[in-house]
């Protein structure tokens, strides 16, 4: 597996007025923006070609990587026309590369910090010859709430997916969902049969991901150990700093 998807379309809706003199991804951490950690990581597990998603204030993301610092093959995916910033939701971007990938890849939230995760795990995971169609990486909570601004997961006593919640308000468990994926060429089809969220007015992946277990494909819940963050809020990059720091 040598190709990637970096979803960084994201806005910062959530961070206020200021936040959004640079796209959500180019927010500072400990001095560094959230995506070059992100890209860092992706680099580490051995990707080569990366896909980056971009929208809003695309310009700031693509003159950031562009400069040759990282020695990868990027590619920049523009979101900002298939629909209006806000109602896009991440499988409507994951779908933009229907042309571009074939086989297997991962794709990762552009505002997520990891440190000390076992990704590279979860890519053998996924390659191990169980007939997987898709990883996803889950991190166990220490506070309940946190779940509830991400996604649950209900999984069998083998660490099957049986089921996804957005935003739940009842969570199942302490399994939080995190932003990695390993997809195969089929997501794509499934999105296209994706329907919009009544609760969000987008496609939601969790949407997706059930129509998959459906269907009898097997995603499995890759818990990634380590440290993860998603960050949502401004006190969220103190903590994701502490993090970073601490790695």
């Amino acid at each position: 597996m040598d190709k990637a998807v970096i979803l960084a379309g994201g806005k910062g809706l959530r961070f206020g007025s200021d936040a959004n003199d640079v796209p959500k991804p180019m927010a500072e951490v400990c001095g560094k923006p959230i995506i070059h950690y992100i890209v860092s990581m992706l680099k580490g597990l051995g990707f080569k070609k990366l896909y980056v998603v971009v929208a809003y204030k695309k310009e700031v993301i693509i003159d950031y990587l562009s400069g040759g610092r990282y020695g990868l093959d990027f590619e920049f995916i523009d979101n900002s026309n298939i629909n209006n910033l806000v109602k896009s939701g991440l499988s409507d971007a994951v779908l933009l590369l229907k042309e571009k990938i074939k086989e297997p890849f991962m794709t990762i939230l552009g505002d997520e910090i990891y440190a000390g995760t076992s990704h590279k795990a979860m890519i053998e995971k996924y390659e191990s010859g169980a007939g997987y169609s898709s990883v996803i990486a889950v991190h166990r909570a220490k506070d309940i709430e946190e779940v509830k601004k991400n996604y649950s997961v209900m999984t069998d006593k083998s660490g099957l997916i049986v089921d996804l919640e957005e935003k739940p308000q009842k969570p199942w468990n302490d399994l939080i969902g995190c932003g990695t994926y390993i997809f195969d060429s089929e997501i794509f089809g499934y999105i296209e049969k994706t329907p919009v969220s009544a609760r969000s007015g987008r496609k939601e992946l969790a949407d997706t991901m059930k129509l998959m277990i459906r269907d009898n494909k097997k995603i499995f819940a890759f818990d990634i150990a380590g440290q993860y963050l998603n960050i949502n809020y401004p006190e969220d990059i103190a903590r994701a700093c502490a993090i970073m720091g601490a790695k």
